[in-house]
């Protein structure tokens, strides 16, 4: 049977080597990476993983913690971090959140695995405790997790200018209504005061009342379409929170006869593919999904690889681009 020892020997690397590049570890160049790979590949030899695991404690599986896996931004996302896993020589486990209970001994199993990469995971934080965790999309300040964010502040204010300067003037933030206490934790809020503040700072008159509460959803999206086609359509503008719910306005306005752009313009957030196949297409403030999965794996391989370093919370937001479609091409 071919041995980690063979493939570094043919590869002209030492063991460590050998096995770092196999795991992909970031402090490998991507050469070496690709060199030792391609001979393991045709030696064939197959990582003994049970041997593995007991030898150094890990079994190279991530665990995936998310609220839901409907829709296709779930499936992007957790597509880019199990291909960002994938190139590492990691595996990726799914585990909904709904389903653990932070009061009983629920979280055994996925807490068996060697980290965590977890997204509106908050009902779940007592359990994660000191175990290598990256959170997705937890903006709160006192956060003890390193967390990689969306761009929802800065995208939000892109998302409003763009509708300003295609000449809208009556705009509307759909998603969401302005609560009297906000929790910045939760990405629809801070996207929601920045939209807000952004339509002041143009000096627009700005009314609480043009913060348009729907479920996050398709259905919830067309069903304010329609409502607000019924009412006389008081807006020349949409901003919505979600690609998922700017989807459903477009579906809800083309039943009632109201054309986009021409009647008003609409954009949304995230940058999911199916924006390109929407009728209009839709225009999206569209998140780095890759950059976000390789940094937040990245972050979470220096938790697991050095658990003596007492390394301080990190922060980073990923970027963005604002790509023009049919639905604001006026």
């Amino acid at each position: 049977m071919v041995t980690l020892k063979d493939v570094a020997a043919k590869a002209g690397v030492s063991m460590s080597t050998a096995s770092g590049a196999m795991r992909g570890l970031d402090s490998f160049k991507p050469q070496t990476i690709r060199k030792v790979r391609k001979i393991a590949e045709e030696l064939g030899y197959k990582t003994n993983v049970s041997a593995k695991s007991l030898r150094s404690g890990r079994n190279d599986t991530i665990t995936f913690l998310t609220s839901g896996i409907q829709g296709v931004y779930f499936s992007q996302l957790a597509t880019c971090f199990a291909n960002e896993l994938h190139k590492r020589g990691l595996h990726m486990l799914i585990e909904l959140s709904q389903y653990i209970d932070d009061d009983a001994n629920t979280g055994t199993t996925f807490m068996m695995t060697d980290g965590i990469i977890a997204t509106n995971a908050r009902n779940v934080s007592k359990i994660l405790g000191s175990h290598p965790t990256v959170l997705l999309e937890d903006y709160s300040e006192d956060c003890l997790y390193d967390t990689v964010n969306a761009p929802s502040a800065a995208g939000s204010r892109a998302a409003i200018r763009h509708l300003y300067e295609k000449g809208c003037r009556r705009i509307g933030i759909v998603g969401n209504v302005l609560p009297e206490t906000v929790d910045f934790g939760f990405p629809r809020d801070v996207r929601l005061y920045a939209a807000a503040d952004e339509l002041k700072r143009l000096g627009i008159d700005y009314d609480p009342s043009n913060c348009l509460k729907t479920i996050g959803s398709r259905q919830g999206g067309r069903e304010l379409a329609h409502r607000l086609a019924d009412e006389g359509l008081q807006y020349d503008g949409l901003y919505c929170l979600s690609d998922g719910i700017a989807l459903g306005m477009l579906l809800g306005f083309a039943e009632r006869g109201i054309k986009v752009p021409e009647q008003v313009a609409v954009i949304g957030f995230d940058g999911v593919v199916e924006d390109e196949f929407s009728f209009p297409t839709l225009s999206t403030i569209a998140t780095d999904f890759e950059g976000m999965a390789s940094t937040a794996v990245s972050m979470l391989m220096r938790r697991i690889e050095h658990p003596e370093d007492e390394l301080s919370p990190q922060r980073v937001s990923v970027g963005y681009r604002l790509i023009e479609r049919a639905s604001t091409a006026r």
